[in-house]
């Protein structure tokens, strides 16, 4: 029986392994945790606290009256029991959701006298060991806004960027790029779907995760065994010599890790297949040695703890190898030796400076960025960025009724194709690199039906076209099924008959279509397969939720499909990809629009501000009356207790009723004779208009933008494209785009500390003209991301 690394002196270099993974991860949250407001010390009770409680709190929460109970006036800044920190933390929370003074008080503070506030009860909180429960959950991703925006922003921070210490647990994607047959990721997300998922400090390795491992070791080294990967180990050869068992270790922990072996690591591994062929024959040794390899902490995390030299801060920078593994897996889910740029410059130790990274960073995206297939792109945490951010990706798992399909007019309920026309537009922005955040929140040009490629698409068109109207088109296609059917003998006459019979009739109706489309001045969709160099797309069938006239590859075209994309959507009706139909549909329900969870994203994601979660005593249901709108059925949220948290959502979210949940531009609500609403679109409803049977009102998408530190900005909207007109260019726009995108690469949500990081990379778009390119590069070259305490 081969010696599984169970004895003392074969288990401990995992044991250790995994255990100094653990306490790194804990170590990890422990120093983010405590760095969460991590600046010097800004002020005290006496001097900054009880003035502010004075001046805005004691008239609600003094001698004369107490809301909720609550006396402010004779605090004195005790932590000395759970109660008193509690009530701090209470406190902090109000002040954090905004709630606190009373939004319709007159008497405001500004957002810095808040943040000084705020800042001094979280750092009394870390002083006292006082509320370790709520500083562990500002570390999930949904809390990430809990840090002063203004603040982060102000300039007024100092504190040199670091990032805490961490062992970073292999993502999902990154364990499926290393190509191993038949295998499953051990690893899952334990973050919210709708936001930035690989957390650093959230994904631990657990019993089941440990088992899915060991399930998929035992299936990969099946599958090689039956390949013959193993065949110069098989019981009753010779034990290979040395050099061998050394090149073997070095190949299987190159292949498994995904990294070249240190010599340490070399000699341990070596040392231990020497001992299982030993006591378990070469077969057995080889497949538990490597068995081991798939269980190590070597691959399941990536170190970053910084080898480096320590500043005069106390900070260690990364090793010049951490530094190639860090940018590697930042943008292509893959190890260094997989990108020629980071493996030289990692082979030649050119990693050590701020500026060689941001020239590595640089000179990767340039090599790189929008190339590789449609499908597989070469750095494809890029795209999956933007994905995680907007979430469009998801609108496939939003179910949609076949009934409603049918009632509603919709030909063709293809998500998949919705996805991919908005893909097209980040890829263009992506390329041109010019006011990149301010271009995807209010772009009216979209890609509809198209490769995304121009050259390509013509292309490909001029050639259908060639093809369909030489004069022996339909002989020539006849003729290669013909030839396809000669090779089945098998085939009776009446099917060969009739399957020659269906492709003289299909390409007669091809030669059709693209003649009647020359006719009407159109150009003819010419169908584009799957390639590498574009998705398949069969017809037009699917357009409808643009407003615009479906057609199937068996019906005359009646869209003018250009082949020159993007394309002007109307002003009125389209901004961005708010309003593309990919993310209306991501954030509408199976029966409607999603007016709260539309708002929630506006408002997290674009206007860096935080909501409270749903009290439990709180029925989150909305009435289901027929006889209302949805925006009639949510006015009950505006009595006072709901008020206090939808204030911040329904203005922004019901500015998009101007949509229906297929993503739809609408103008009118229609309502039969009963006063129900009407929402099917087919031939009934045809039929009801033209009876005049139908009363219609016009849709309220008014809103209003509140909360972006800019009065221009700020103020009623009359629908989503003139709030993302607005919105979509103002800097807090910017700065909540450029907070999202560094907890993306950090792996964790900003600190206090990270002001000077987020203020450059804001500083570095600004001076690029909007580039995306700099945007990245001045975040992965960043202290935040360089540096380790």
């Amino acid at each position: 029986m081969p010696l599984f690394p169970t004895a003392p002196l074969r288990w401990r270099p995992i044991v250790s392994g995994a255990a100094v993974a653990l306490l790194s991860v804990s170590a990890s949250v422990s120093a983010q945790s405590g760095a969460i407001q991590s600046a010097p010390p800004s002020s005290g009770f006496e001097q900054d606290i009880r003035p502010f409680l004075s001046r805005y709190c004691v008239r609600c929460h003094g001698a004369r009256k107490q809301k909720g109970g609550l006396a402010l006036h004779t605090a004195t800044g005790g932590f000395e029991d759970d109660a008193a920190a509690e009530q701090w933390i209470g406190i902090l929370e109000k002040l954090t959701f905004g709630e606190m003074p009373p939004p319709k008080t007159r008497r405001q503070p500004k957002p810095l006298e808040t943040a000084r506030v705020v800042g001094w009860i979280k750092q009394r909180l870390e002083q006292t060991g006082a509320g370790e429960a709520y500083r562990k959950k500002l570390l999930a991703p949904e809390y990430g806004n809990w840090v002063n925006h203004d603040k982060l922003f102000s300039g007024e921070i100092t504190t040199p960027p670091f990032s805490p210490s961490r062992l970073w647990r292999v993502s999902p994607q990154a364990f499926l790029r290393r190509g191993f047959p038949n295998a499953r990721s051990p690893f899952t997300f334990v973050t919210p779907e709708n936001g930035i998922r690989d957390y650093s400090v959230m994904s631990g390795v657990d019993q089941s995760t440990v088992q899915m491992i060991l399930i998929n070791a035992r299936q990969v080294l099946e599958h090689r065994e039956r390949r013959g990967d193993f065949a110069r180990f098989a019981d009753g050869q010779q034990t290979p010599p040395r050099e061998e068992l050394e090149r073997t270790v070095r190949r299987e922990f190159e292949r498994i890790v995904g990294r070249h072996a240190s010599d340490q690591e070399r000699a341990k591994y070596l040392g231990f297949l020497e001992q299982n062929i030993e006591v378990g024959g070469n077969l057995a040794g080889l497949k538990t040695t490597i068995t081991a390899m798939f269980l190590s902490p070597e691959a399941t995390y990536r170190q970053e703890l910084g080898l480096g030299p320590t500043d005069r801060h106390g900070r260690r920078m990364l090793s010049s190898d951490e530094a190639a593994h860090a940018i590697a897996y930042a943008l292509t889910d893959r190890g260094p030796q997989h990108t020629e740029a980071i493996r030289k410059a990692q082979r030649e130790g050119k990693l050590t400076k701020k500026q060689e990274v941001a020239k590595l960073v640089r000179a990767v995206l340039e090599q790189e960025l929008g190339q590789g297939n449609w499908s597989h792109p070469k750095l494809p945490r890029i795209m999956r960025f933007f994905e995680e951010f907007f979430g469009f990706d998801r609108a496939e798992s939003v179910f949609k009724d076949q009934q409603r399909v049918h009632k509603e007019n919709i030909p063709q309920w293809n998500p998949s194709m919705l996805i991919y026309d908005a893909r097209q537009i980040i890829e263009y922005h992506l390329e041109r690199d010019r006011d990149v955040i301010a271009e995807l929140l209010t772009t009216d040009r979209y890609f509809i039906a198209h490769p995304g490629d121009n050259d390509y698409a013509r292309e490909f068109y001029e050639q259908t076209l060639a093809e369909v109207t030489d004069p022996g088109y339909v002989a020539a296609k006849v003729e290669e099924r013909r030839a396809s059917i000669d090779r089945n003998p098998d085939l009776k006459p009446k099917d060969r008959a009739s399957q020659l019979d269906n492709v003289k009739k299909h390409a007669e109706w091809k030669v059709r279509r693209f003649r009647e489309a020359a006719k009407a001045g159109m150009t003819a969709f010419p169908s584009f397969p799957y390639t590498r160099r574009s998705r398949g797309i069969g017809d037009l069938l699917y357009i409808e939720p643009y407003n615009l006239p479906p057609s199937g590859s068996h019906d005359l075209q009646i869209w003018a499909w250009p082949i020159e994309q993007p394309i002007d959507m109307p002003k009125e009706q389209r901004a961005g990809l708010l309003t593309h139909p990919a993310w209306l549909a991501t954030y509408s329900l199976n029966e409607g629009n999603d007016p709260v969870r539309r708002g929630i994203w506006v408002r997290e994601k674009l206007l860096a501000g935080v909501i409270q979660d749903v009290p439990p005593d709180v029925d989150a249901m909305v009435s289901n009356d027929p006889h209302k709108t949805l925006r009639e059925r949510h006015e009950p949220l505006r009595a006072e207790r709901c008020w206090a948290c939808h204030r911040k959502i329904n203005p922004l979210g019901e500015a998009f009723e101007m949509f229906d949940d297929w993503g739809r531009f609408r103008s009118q609500h229609y309502f039969d004779e009963e006063g129900k609403l009407v929402t099917r679109r087919d031939h009934v409803f045809k039929r009801m208009l033209e009876k005049g049977q139908l009363t219609t009102r016009a849709v309220d998408a008014s809103g209003a933008i509140t909360g972006s530190g800019d009065p221009e900005v700020d103020g009623p909207v009359k629908d989503a494209v003139e709030m993302m007109r607005r919105l979509g260019r103002s800097d807090r726009a910017r700065q909540s785009f450029i907070r999202h995108l560094f907890r993306y690469f950090m792996g964790r949500n900003e600190m206090l500390s990270d002001s000077q990081t987020l203020i450059e990379a804001e500083r570095a778009y600004l001076e690029s003209d909007g580039s995306f390119r700099a945007l990245v590069v001045s975040l992965l070259s960043s202290d935040s991301f360089l540096y380790r305490r």
